[in-house]
């Protein structure tokens, strides 16, 4: 089983998300492993190619991607839990403050270590999820000396349905974000995600987080994908049988024969992170050849109708291609019931990874390298 990526094309989704922006930044979101693809990896690629600010989820995350690339920003969604505040500040971490619980924790640490800490605030604007909600932000507005002790890189929120076809929410969410950036004017304002960036400038602010267009997801599905397909994931036959009418495929004999034909059988399944969601519903291609999955995918195996394949194709060994510039990641997706996100995220452990594209260390010519929080000018740190 063999999961290629292209790091040319994600280099290149990078370079078309920045040829949206008017002079803002973008970042790269590469939480859950890099998206499946490899956290290392993928931001050492888009280090090379001019990020200079990464975003993961967790705190195991982020210390996996500062052990690996040392002069670069990196932020954690999840911001100060209890307990983390020493791993953050060591290895230089800068939490996204959630509550105004996490912003005291964050501040009598910089208290106590004379040390104005870099912070990014998370306000909510309608998703509900995480930020701070309605009543914090008001008693932070009221009471911006909370922040005093600390060095405000960013003040962000989150789209909840910037991929949403008319979709009202994205534009009260930018009325509200842009209401607390007057009041809360200090670092830089990020909002759009990648659906985001392509409702237009007015999203953009400052700075912009990519993720899934990063790696090949459509932006908008209902729209053509301006992206470049990233990932390519391929399994070799196994075997192949011939089936008769009356005979039934897989689990629970949820397909049933009705012409004489061919089977053939894959190692990956949903162990793998090829959704069992994908039974009787996904293809995928045998050489020039679409063949559809039969039956239900199970933990290690999916089946496949392969009665129009050429018995020459069809050797043990011979490569099935799942995902890949014949089923893009959004059609891989919605075949499955489920979105590009979850596709990629899923991908597991057991593939054999490989990567195209030249990956040269991330260090970068004198000059280019990121300004550190704490180095930042007062006018660019408080607005």
């Amino acid at each position: 089983m063999n999961l290629t990526i292209n790091l040319e094309r994600l280099r290149t989704n990078y370079q078309i998300i920045r040829e949206q922006l008017n002079g803002g930044e973008a970042a790269a979101v590469v939480k859950a492993n890099g998206y499946g693809l490899g956290c290392v990896e993928v931001s050492t690629a888009l280090a090379q190619q001019g990020c200079h600010r990464f975003f993961v989820a967790q705190l195991a995350e982020g210390l996996l991607l500062r052990e690996a690339i040392d002069d670069v920003e990196i932020h954690v969604f999840n911001g100060a839990m209890p307990g983390t505040v020493d791993d953050l500040i060591e290895h230089r971490l800068i939490p996204a403050l959630n509550s105004l619980e996490q912003i005291e924790r964050w501040a009598q640490a910089a208290k106590e270590r004379q040390q104005e800490l870099p912070a990014t605030i998370h306000i909510d604007t309608g998703m509900n999820r995480t930020g701070l909600g309605a009543d914090e932000t008001a008693v932070l507005i009221d009471e911006a000396w909370r922040l005093d002790a600390l060095n405000v890189v960013h003040v962000m929120s989150h789209l909840g349905s910037a991929d949403v076809a008319d979709s009202t929410q994205p534009a009260e969410q930018l009325r509200r974000f842009e209401a607390h950036r007057r009041q809360l004017p200090m670092g830089f304002a990020s909002l759009a995600n990648s659906a985001g960036i392509f409702l237009g400038p007015a999203y953009h602010f400052d700075l912009v987080r990519p993720g899934v267009a990063l790696y090949g997801g459509s932006p908008h599905p209902d729209q053509k994908n301006p992206m470049q397909q990233v990932v390519t994931l391929t399994a070799p036959i196994l075997q192949v049988r011939n089936v008769v009418v009356g005979d039934y495929v897989g689990y629970a004999a949820t397909h049933a024969v009705d012409r004489p034909g061919k089977v053939a059988t894959i190692p990956v399944g949903y162990a793998d992170g090829f959704l069992r969601s994908a039974s009787n519903s996904a293809v995928a291609y045998v050489g020039s050849v679409q063949v559809p999955i039969i039956g239900r995918v199970s933990m290690d195996l999916i089946t496949l109708d392969v009665t129009e394949v050429a018995d020459s194709e069809l050797h043990s060994g011979a490569p099935v291609e799942l995902i890949g510039d014949q089923v893009p990641i959004d059609e891989a997706a919605r075949r499955a019931g489920t979105i590009s996100h979850e596709m990629l995220a899923a991908l597991g452990a057991r593939y054999k990874r490989s990567y195209v594209g030249e990956l040269k260390s991330p260090a970068r010519a004198a000059g280019e390298r990121p300004e550190r929080p704490g180095e930042r000018s007062e006018q660019e740190r408080r607005g």
